[in-house]
């Protein structure tokens, strides 16, 4: 089962790797994304529940539904994953240039090089906030958070440290500690093997006795891995789907410019309708929209209005960008990941070291809660310098000293996730 590269007969020629403009919002869309996750995260850990607001007027109703995306963003995050390595997978096996060795380097650097940290300094936050005075409540599920109401005590276990190393989080182990927000990169390590066996399931040339041990592999891992995440892989195959298809037939810059513009309406559109059921807690609404933990029901649409609004980025987004805008996406693109992994027990950590209950919305409240928002973002920053920023370096010298390998690596990924 090594390479495949008749994949281009089945597949035609696949587009180029995204450039200039398209590239440049593509960063925007995942750095805003991993910000949008900590806002979530941020409202449930220092603010009340809309439910208990005494007032809900439109400023609140609306900030409220804008902090209860995390779910939703996280589903963009699946989209942009399929299409930035499910499309370098593709790209790589057409130029008959994919192997199993660099392309697990590739992905496990990516993942380890930031996952390892996370965890050890998210521990690390756990443990010193579970042995401050006064912190039953918080790390023992009764602060009221919704990401939060279990026994962090039960969690922050060596076992579950390396469950969480080898991706069995969501799947037969919970996120170490507090850190709940790792239930998705096992989600995304699972669908980085999973895809390029499919692949190799209808590779012309293919031998039957290949064929059938990577569909029982297949099988072995649907089972394995419970049809929560088995499902959630279909946004992330809409992502890989767009990098096979033609550019949108927008001519014309009137017209490429209207058709972002409505692209990106109905997706803000599909983010608020999924997420208000969330946010004002309607019971109704919920059961249509899906509850906190999502429902395939939600996450299909929403992922083919993701995949819809990259498709038409990358084909008529063309014009050129402000240098700071430039700039400013790819910075918070870098980072994004980082930011990701540690948010959540930093978070806790601040509000069990100061003593911050959950606040009504109001200027003081406003005021703490960016303060704290501003010292996580300079964390993650600091974090992201110390480790996520050195990915490279790291992957180069395994190449060299490991692997001894010394050519460049033939998996190419596209800015990986």
């Amino acid at each position: 089962m090594g390479q495949a590269g008749q994949s281009k007969s089945m597949l035609g020629e696949l587009p180029h790797a995204p450039k200039g403009s398209a590239s440049v919002h593509l960063d925007a869309l995942r750095g805003f994304a991993a910000f949008s996750v900590l806002l979530s995260h941020w409202r449930d850990a220092f603010f009340v529940d809309y439910s208990a607001l005494q007032r809900h007027d439109l400023l609140t109703t609306t900030a409220y539904i804008f902090c209860s995306m995390g779910r939703q963003w996280v589903i963009v995050f699946f989209v942009l994953s399929g299409y930035l390595v499910g499309g370098s997978i593709l790209r790589s096996r057409q130029a008959g240039r994919w192997s199993w060795r660099a392309y697990l380097l590739t992905r496990l650097t990516r993942l380890y090089v930031v996952l390892v940290p996370a965890l050890l300094l998210g521990g690390i936050a756990d443990w010193v906030g579970m042995h401050m005075p006064g912190m039953m409540n918080i790390y023992t599920g009764n602060s009221g958070m919704h990401i939060l109401a279990y026994d962090v005590h039960q969690t922050l276990t060596p076992r579950v440290f390396v469950e969480n190393l080898l991706f069995l989080q969501n799947l037969h182990a919970p996120g170490l500690g507090s850190n709940t927000a790792l239930w998705s990169l096992a989600n995304e390590f699972w669908y980085y093997i999973v895809f390029p066996l499919l692949l190799l399931v209808f590779a012309r040339g293919q031998k039957r006795t290949g064929r059938v041990v990577c569909v029982l592999a297949l099988v072995a891992w649907s089972v394995f891995a419970g049809m929560h995440v088995v499902l959630l892989i279909i946004p992330w195959l809409m992502g890989v789907s767009i990098a096979c298809l033609p550019r949108f037939p927008a001519f014309g810059p009137w017209t490429r410019n209207l058709t972002v513009f409505l692209a990106m309406a109905m997706f803000f559109a599909g983010m608020m309708f999924f997420a208000e059921g969330q946010a004002t807690g309607n019971a109704s609404h919920s059961l249509l929209a899906g509850s906190i933990y999502g429902m395939p029901f939600t996450d299909i649409p929403l992922g083919l209005l993701i995949s819809f609004l990259i498709w038409v980025t990358l084909s008529c987004a063309t014009a050129p960008m402000p240098s700071s805008y430039a700039w400013l996406a790819k910075r918070a693109a870098a980072g994004s990941y980082t930011l990701y992994l540690i948010h959540i027990p930093v978070l806790v950590l601040i509000k069990a070291s100061l003593h911050i209950p959950r606040m009504v919305p109001n200027w003081h409240a406003a005021m703490v809660g960016m303060a704290v928002l501003v010292f996580v973002l300079l964390y993650a920053q600091l974090v992201y310098e110390l480790f996520e920023k050195k990915t490279d370096g790291v992957r180069n010298w395994i190449r060299l000293h490991v692997m001894v390998e010394k050519k460049a690596s033939s998996c190419l990924p596209l800015k990986p996730l």
